[in-house]
């Protein structure tokens, strides 16, 4: 455990000079360095926290989380896909940069060197001298069998050999890929990640550590969330979404469209939000008991929002098409709490940041008093001047986000979705604007702006992904990628694009 004072880490690192463990890691810091927890949810909407709904939805370790830290009212990812969103956390680059701009089907046909080349954060922290650990869901490449570069612990999935949906199951029995080696285990799966983090952290060492861990809930299946849970929503579920509702885009299929048992679908869903904040409560006391809690920093945020009936639809970016950016999509809940020396605890923060600046500000952390991080490949920024209260000024104005060969800026007033047709065929983008103040919500298509804003807005899209897209994977030119799923010839060969 990571806990020492200056004259004990000068006798340790004294000791350790001339040890080969010490060469290896011959960038260690020497300066106070916190340890560093990222809890990233699968599919947790804003909307489906106590913050959006605090009269029904019970997230009470998370409202402690923010109370004693910064909530992020803005907090949006880079990409409502899952694959996409971890992939930009990890590498700190759009997916117009790394390649990966949809879901990846856990498939070897599929398996492209998803991020060859990439240095991730986990390589980072290392440099940086900090253990690492991922616990939970990965899936940023094609297979989480074998451990990923970078991480001292691995505990994900063998999703090829027990097939992609057991990995999500919240009960019953998961098969984990501890280390490389297959693990069952049977109960709770969120408890059983929350234990074995716990026990990482407890291994005797004098490095910092940096842990990603990813729960799978509140993502599909709706269904096997512990029932003292499920019951507190079963009744009170509609109140948050009702049945019903519409919007200009299609459906992408039946399964995309509200199921007959919404009210228990969304309870189930409700009711692993709950769980995952039970989860954190844990983790906090866990902490708290070790004395670890006033020297570790933790975020809590979530890959992407979901649909659970708003606008009639279920699912995520791919939950109609064309694709949709909808708030509920894209925004997510962001928390970062910590110790006063980084984090001023009591603040609301109304800056749009998004997880490519979260992989930004863990690197600016781990410098430690160097403060010598500087992103330079991708487009996150160091949040840490927020977390201390400091008034930050000249931030940037838009959120972005893609995914493929659609592309969305938003101002929080005016947001525009931009989807781009086949280079091959001679035809301009399709401009879906959306005004947000609209009570209607993104129901219906708005009528452009005044000329001046819409002619800013897509220049400033243009030239933000002019910045950060490469050649090789600049996502309008998908058509000439790999495949990263089983959908995506019938959805580049789709009328609307050719």
């Amino acid at each position: 455990m990571f806990k020492l004072s200056a004259i004990a880490k000068g006798c340790a690192l004294a000791a350790l000079s001339c040890s080969p463990f010490v060469q290896a890691t011959e960038n260690v810091s020497t300066n106070d360095q916190p340890n560093i927890i990222v809890i990233m949810a699968d599919d947790l909407g804003q909307w489906a926290t106590s913050f959006r709904n605090n009269d029904i939805i019970e997230t009470p370790n998370l409202d402690y989380l923010a109370e004693n830290g910064v909530r992020f009212e803005n907090g949006m990812t880079p990409a409502p896909v899952s694959s996409a969103a971890r992939a930009s956390f990890h590498t700190g680059k759009m997916p117009s940069q790394h390649g990966v701009y949809d879901f990846l089907a856990e498939d070897p046909k599929f398996d492209a060197d998803w991020l060859d080349g990439e240095k991730l954060l986990s390589e980072r922290m290392k440099d940086e001298g900090y253990r690492t650990a991922l616990m939970g869901k990965w899936h940023a490449t094609t297979d989480s069998k074998d451990p990923i570069r970078g991480f001292d612990r691995w505990l994900s999935y063998d999703a090829l050999e027990a097939g992609w949906k057991n990995q999500y199951l919240h009960s019953g029995t998961v098969l984990f890929s501890s280390d490389g080696e297959n693990l069952e285990y049977t109960g709770i799966q969120a408890q059983f990640l929350t234990d074995e983090t716990l026990k990482f952290i407890d291994q005797d060492s004098e490095q910092p550590f940096f842990v990603s861990l990813n729960y799978v809930e509140p993502h599909f299946p709706f269904e096997g969330l512990p029932e003292r849970l499920v019951t507190k929503y079963r009744g009170i579920a509609h109140k948050v979404v009702a049945f019903g509702g519409n919007s200009v885009l299609e459906h992408m299929s039946d399964y995309t469209l509200v199921p007959d048992n919404h009210e228990e679908t969304l309870a189930q869903y409700l009711a692993a939000v709950t769980l995952l904040d039970d989860q954190l409560g844990k983790l906090i006391d866990g902490l708290e008991g070790r004395d670890l809690l006033d020297n570790t920093v933790i975020a809590f945020v979530s890959d992407h929002g979901l649909l659970m009936g708003q606008y009639g639809l279920y699912g995520k970016v791919n939950a109609s098409f064309p694709y949709n950016y909808y708030e509920e999509t894209v925004r997510i809940p962001f928390v970062v709490s910590g110790p006063e020396k980084y984090v001023r605890p009591k603040q609301v923060r109304g800056e749009f940041v998004d997880l490519i600046d979260l992989h930004a500000t863990v690197l600016d952390l781990a410098a430690g008093e160097k403060q010598s991080y500087d992103a330079g490949y991708g487009p996150g920024k160091t949040l840490l001047p927020m977390l201390k209260g400091e008034r930050v000024r000249g931030w940037r104005e838009y959120q972005f986000a893609e995914r493929g060969n659609s592309r969305m800026i938003s101002n929080g007033h005016w947001k525009l979705v931009r989807y781009y047709p086949n280079p091959e065929v001679n035809k301009e983008p399709e401009d879906h604007w959306y005004d947000l103040s609209n009570p209607m919500g993104e129901r219906y298509l708005s009528e452009p702006p005044r000329e001046e804003l819409r002619v800013k807005m897509i220049a400033d899209l243009d030239a933000f992904f002019e910045q950060y897209s490469s050649d090789k994977y600049n996502g309008l030119k998908m058509w000439e990628q790999a495949y990263p799923n089983f959908t995506t010839e019938d959805m580049l060969k789709h009328e609307r694009w050719n």
